[in-house]
């Protein structure tokens, strides 16, 4: 799976509608329909192939409508454009970070026998140290 084609292939497939936002923008914000709405069937998309469809619809479940879009909204911006370039770049990172594949399983380990002997060593040494900062007793204090 190339990257650069899922991309191309993501902004060729990506409804695109515009509204009213109510971020920043001044005036602007109430004559202009500056807040973009991406929508992106997943099921449709061909470059993944189905073992990374599958990955996406697992990792991304909570975000794919039950009509099987994946929605992304952009209005941080004060123009159209830099929001539309906004949205489908989190929409292509959204998706190109769901196909990575899955990281390796820790193996389980135990620490060495030194490793706890220096541990234990560690901690009388401190002990020894926070005991020598206590008061003394019998010196007269009474």
């Amino acid at each position: 799976m190339d990257p650069n084609e899922l991309r191309e292939e993501i902004r060729a497939r990506t409804e695109l509608s515009y509204s009213r936002s109510g971020g920043p923008g001044g005036q602007n914000v109430n004559k202009r329909d500056t807040k973009v709405t991406l929508r992106l069937a997943v099921d449709e998309l061909e470059s993944p192939g189905e073992a990374g469809l599958e990955r996406i619809r697992r990792r991304l479940s909570g975000r794919i409508s039950t009509e099987g879009y994946l929605v992304i909204q952009a209005d941080g911006e004060r123009s159209q454009a830099r929001n539309r370039e906004e949205g489908l770049e989190r929409l292509e990172n959204l998706i190109l970070h769901a196909m990575r594949p899955d990281p390796k399983p820790r193996k389980k380990t135990r620490p060495s026998r030194a490793a706890r002997e220096r541990r234990i060593a560690s901690k009388k040494k401190r002990s020894q140290v926070k005991s020598g900062r206590r008061r003394v007793s019998g010196h007269g204090d009474d």
